[in-house]
């Protein structure tokens, strides 16, 4: 097999391995799930996500201490 071919062929998998990677997480299951069925730490399936798409761990939000006063 040429370096070019494997090159190709080397590709193509991980498209296909990142396609089943967002595939799970959408459908629910945990990073930590994914990362051991694909044989990879959950923090490269936390890298591995695009950012924007909104299908990674929730991370919880920090309430503002800041108080508004409004004034009627």
């Amino acid at each position: 097999m040429s370096d070019e071919i494997a090159t190709a062929l080397l590709g193509e998998m991980r498209a296909v391995k990142m396609l089943l990677m967002l595939q799970l997480l959408k459908s629910g299951v945990s990073q930590k799930q994914v990362g051991l069925m694909l044989g990879v730490s959950e923090a490269t399936v936390s890298r591995m996500i695009p950012k924007g798409l909104g299908l990674g761990e929730e991370k919880p939000t920090q309430k503002s201490k800041r108080t508004v006063r409004v004034e009627a």
